[in-house]
């Protein structure tokens, strides 16, 4: 069935009755866009549409589906061809349509899979992003601006050595006097008086020489950000544990490289679960523990370990020294100004020992 000979000559037979389109239209009930569709071939009309069609154009549903008048002794003969013809057609049509309507079910579908799965990777996002801290260029400055000074061990009598357990190092605490019983997890403190000033040392207790990597990989409950307070829920122990195999991240001076390069790790919904958790739980440790680092300076030689500023408060600036050895970490915090300088460090480092 041929459907633009049958729309010409429709056409045809339309101008030879006098009719427009719009009055065979009227006729029919319809719209004069659908017969303006069919003498243009672009769609064939509603089986229930053909036979009014054939009486107001007068002429046989044979003649209109073969699109061309024929002598009534060829019309039996050709009636055969012709229903074959319209099954065909109809076949086709109605496979179309059926393509048609499986294409919609699958992209229908499809749809609604995105729509979930673009709604469940929201909801986790909501859940594990932690709001980006004001502050991160302020915290940043002083690890990314870290400098790296050579330590070599130096022996100086056994008399000048101020001891604490395993800890030994050159005694310059002259002055100074122990403040407070060291119990369970009171670490050492050491004060002076110098006029109207105040100076203080203190020493971590020695059952308690944990690093940062330490405390972020133990089974701990920790106070938390904006309402939450248990990382456990968020990551477990196992997990962060792997986390800081899988960055090589051995101990404190690596964590403090890898917060320089990596501080406040950024989720997106293309992620894992898992991935976002991870950084919930590295940008919640790091936002709590993490101190403000006016500067820091690696360690290197003989000894392993970094010195922080902690800033500078009416003149006086804090640091801290921290010797990284058998997986633990030794050293002190002071406000004693002799220690913010460098030179007097280095030389005092140099006699540290730990057994």
């Amino acid at each position: 069935m041929n459907q633009e000979k049958i729309g010409k000559f429709i056409a045809e037979l339309r101008k030879e009755k006098n009719l427009t389109q719009e009055e065979l239209a009227n006729k029919l009930g319809i719209t004069k866009n659908a017969v303006s569709k069919w003498e243009r071939g672009i769609s064939m009309m509603d089986v229930s549409l053909l036979k009014p069609v054939c009486e107001i154009l007068n002429i046989s549903i044979v003649e209109l589906l073969n699109g061309e008048k024929i002598d009534e002794e060829f019309i039996k003969n050709k009636s055969d061809d012709t229903i074959k013809n319209t099954i065909e057609y109809s076949n086709k049509k109605i496979k179309k349509s059926r393509i048609k309507n499986i294409g919609y079910t699958i992209l229908g579908i499809l749809i609604l899979i995105v729509t979930i799965f673009f709604g469940y990777k929201y909801s986790l996002l909501n859940e594990y992003t932690l709001k980006k801290p004001e502050n991160v260029d302020e915290f940043l400055k002083g690890l990314k601006n870290s400098k790296e000074i050579k330590i070599y061990k130096r022996t100086i009598p056994e008399n000048e050595y101020f001891t604490l357990g395993s800890f030994k190092m050159k005694n310059v605490l002259e002055g100074y006097v122990q403040e407070g019983e060291v119990v369970d997890i009171q670490p050492y403190l050491f004060r002076k008086k110098d006029g109207d000033k105040s100076y203080g040392i203190t020493f971590p207790n020695e059952i308690n020489n944990y690093q940062m990597i330490d405390i972020y990989a133990a089974e701990v409950v920790l106070g938390g950000i904006e309402g939450e307070n248990n990382f456990e829920k968020k990551f477990n122990a196992a997990d962060r544990k792997y986390f800081l195999l899988k960055n090589d991240i051995n101990n404190d001076v690596d964590f403090y490289k890898y917060i320089a390069d990596n501080y406040y790790k950024e989720n997106n919904i293309f992620m894992s679960k898992r991935e976002m958790m991870e950084n919930y739980s590295f940008n919640s440790f790091v936002a709590i523990a993490g101190p403000q680092i006016e500067e820091i300076t690696y360690l290197s030689g003989d000894y392993e370990g970094y010195v922080i500023n902690l800033g500078t408060k009416n003149g006086i600036t804090v640091t801290e020294v921290s010797i990284i050895k058998y997986g633990r970490r030794f050293g002190f915090v002071t406000n004693d100004p002799r220690f913010a300088n460098e030179d007097f460090l280095i030389d005092l480092i140099g006699t540290i020992e730990i057994r």
